[in-house]
């Protein structure tokens, strides 16, 4: 006898394999963090400042509604986390071993640093260490995925064999820095920043769906340039 060829059962096989390739479950994600080349320029103010851990006023909130994506016509299944270092599964990656409030921090002053804006720039749990200390808070982390099934409920993955894509992902990071004098307890200087960015995911072409570092990057840049340019400014005991 010929074997019965069943389109649904290979459809099916096809949309487990293929999930399970584009959720990257078992791929995890380490914070990686490199900083600009050492700026060369003179230092601007001739006092050391320590970063302590950024406060986090983030809401502890993670919302996983990926088995939507089964539901007949709906056209994507999706996960809006706000504190996503503490989910198992992302859109390409499983878990993330990141502490934002550490690991942002000592981002900053390994940023600052290079910069030779200051003398010196070091993390530090104890913010008395430095002439100045630099305080930072964690407004947003929030995470944003979908994966498409175009309505087609288990049988969506279908497209993404010919070409449609398969999952999108969008970070966004929201911080406030503050430069203190903890002599007065006056405030030097202060901003807000925030970036995001996001991309798509192809069956063939998995992205990453953690590019907070890349943002991180971009925030510390501009706010070089702010605190150079507000430098002179600075009254410092």
């Amino acid at each position: 006898m010929r074997p019965v060829f069943c389109f649904s059962s290979i459809v099916r096989l096809a949309f487990a394999l293929a999930t399970a390739a584009s959720i990257g479950c078992a791929t995890q994600k380490s914070w990686s963090y490199r900083a600009e080349s050492i700026s060369s320029s003179p230092i601007l103010v001739n006092n050391s400042v320590s970063v302590p851990p950024f406060m986090d006023t983030r809401q502890n909130e993670n919302q996983n509604m990926f088995g939507m994506y089964m539901i007949p016509l709906m056209p994507y299944g999706w996960m809006s986390y706000k504190t996503p270092e503490g989910a198992q599964m992302h859109m390409t990656s499983g878990l993330w071993m990141w502490r934002p409030n550490e690991d942002i921090a000592k981002a900053a002053a390994e940023g600052l640093n290079s910069s030779h804006v200051f003398k010196e720039v070091f993390f530090s749990h104890r913010a008395s260490e430095g002439e100045l200390v630099l305080h930072g808070t964690i407004k947003s982390t929030d995470f944003e995925g979908k994966l498409f099934s175009y309505g087609l409920s288990v049988y969506g993955p279908a497209l993404w064999f010919i070409g449609l894509p398969s999952t999108s992902a969008n970070n966004e990071l929201e911080i406030s820095l503050s430069l203190r004098d903890p002599s007065t307890n006056s405030v030097l200087w202060e901003r807000s920043y925030r970036r995001e960015d996001g991309n798509l995911s192809w069956l063939y072409v998995m992205k990453s769906d953690f590019l907070y570092p890349d943002l991180l990057k971009e925030i510390l840049m501009e706010a070089v340039r702010d605190i150079r340019s507000d430098a002179p400014g600075f009254k410092v005991q």
